[in-house]
C-alpha cells in the first residue's frame, strides 16, 4: 500500500482546520488575523505535489503552535473529551463483561471505534446508552478482526500506538482485555501535543503503565517513524509480535515507514483520499492488516 501523497483536496481541508485552531485561541481578534496571514504564507510554501499529507498536517500544525505561542492547543477540549469518557467507559466496561473471547474483544475495538467520533459538544458527550447504541450500529467497510483475533493467539508481545484523548480510554479496555489474554503490551503515546491525541503524560495520568510498558514516541510527530520518532518507540514497534495502529494519522504515518511486523489498523475513514487509500467509503469503519490479512497458513 503506497503512501498517502496530497491531493487538491487535502489543501482546504487541512489549511481549514489550521485557520479554525487560530480563530479559536485566546489571542486577541488583530492578533488573530495576522497569525492567519502569516499561517497563510507559511502554509503556502509547504505545498508541492507528491508531499505526504501526515507531513503536511504535521508542520502546519507546529506552525500554528508556534504562531500561537501554545504548545498545546487542545488542552481544554482533551480533558473535556477525558470527562466525558470517564462514565461511557464504565457502561462500556459492563457491556463488555456479558460476553466472552472474540465476540468481546470485536465489542471492545467497535467501542474504541465509535469513541473516535465523541465529541464533548455533542449529546453523546454525557449519554451512554447513546454510545451503546453507537457500538452496536458500528459497520466495517473492511474486516479483518477474525484474523487480527488469531494472530493475537500466536503472540506474546503487541505494540499498540494510541490516538486522541477520549478514544485512548476505550483504548484502554481493549488493552485490559489484551493483558488478560496474557499478551505483554509496548503502549506508545505522543511524546508531545499533536491535536487532541493522547500525550505520554495524560496516558501516565490515565493508568495505561499499569497495563504494560508506556512509552513515550518523543516528540509531537503523529506516528511512529524513524528519524521523527524516539529510538525507544521505533524500537517498541521493531520488536512487538504484533502492532496496533489507532486513527488515521499513525495509519498514514506507518505507510512512510512500514513495521517489520503484522500491523493492524483501526480507524474512521473521515475524508476521500484516506477511505480510497483503505477501499472503504467516507465515514466508514475499517479494521485492516497494513500488508493484508495472514493467510489460512500463516495462522495454523
Amino acid at each position: 500500500m503506497p503512501p498517502v501523497r496530497v491531493e487538491p483536496e487535502c489543501v482546504p481541508c487541512i489549511y481549514r482546520t489550521r485557520a479554525l485552531e487560530v480563530a479559536a485561541s485566546r489571542l486577541p481578534s488583530d492578533d488573530k488575523i495576522a497569525a492567519m496571514r502569516l499561517f497563510t504564507e507559511f502554509y503556502s510554501l509547504l505545498l508541492a505535489p507528491g508531499a505526504a499529507t501526515t507531513v503536511l498536517a504535521w508542520r502546519a500544525f507546529s506552525k500554528v503552535k508556534e504562531l500561537l505561542g501554545d504548545e498545546d492547543p487542545y488542552k481544554a477540549f482533551k480533558e473535556e473529551s477525558h470527562r466525558a469518557a470517564l462514565p461511557l467507559m464504565e457502561e462500556v466496561r459492563r457491556a463488555a463483561e456479558r460476553r466472552v473471547g472474540f465476540d468481546k474483544l470485536r465489542f471492545l475495538v467497535k467501542a474504541s471505534v465509535a469513541a473516535n467520533l465523541l465529541d464533548p459538544g455533542s449529546p453523546m458527550g454525557l449519554e451512554p446508552a447513546v454510545l451503546i447504541d453507537a457500538i452496536e450500529r458500528v459497520k466495517f467497510g473492511r474486516d479483518e478482526l477474525d484474523s487480527f483475533f488469531l494472530l493475537l493467539l500466536q503472540s506474546s508481545k503487541v505494540a499498540y500506538v494510541l490516538d486522541n484523548c477520549g478514544e485512548a480510554l476505550f483504548d484502554l479496555l481493549v488493552l485490559e482485555e489484551l493483558r488478560r489474554m496474557g499478551l505483554e503490551l509496548l503502549i506508545i503515546a505522543r511524546g508531545k501535543p499533536y491535536q487532541n491525541d493522547i500525550t505520554f503524560e495524560e496516558a501516565l495520568a490515565a493508568g495505561f503503565d499499569k497495563l504494560g510498558r508506556l512509552v513515550s514516541s518523543g516528540s509531537d510527530f503523529p506516528g511512529v517513524v524513524p528519524g521523527f520518532s524516539s529510538e525507544e518507540a521505533v524500537r517498541a514497534v521493531a520488536e512487538a509480535d504484533l502492532v496496533v495502529s489507532k486513527g488515521m494519522a499513525n495509519f498514514e504515518s506507518f505507510l512512510l515507514s512500514p513495521p517489520p511486523k503484522p500491523t493492524f489498523v483501526v480507524l474512521v475513514a473521515k475524508c476521500a483520499p484516506i477511505a480510497r487509500a483503505v477501499g472503504v467509503k467516507p465515514g466508514e469503519a475499517a479494521a485492516f492488516f497494513l500488508r493484508g490479512a495472514p493467510s489460512s497458513r500463516d495462522l495454523l
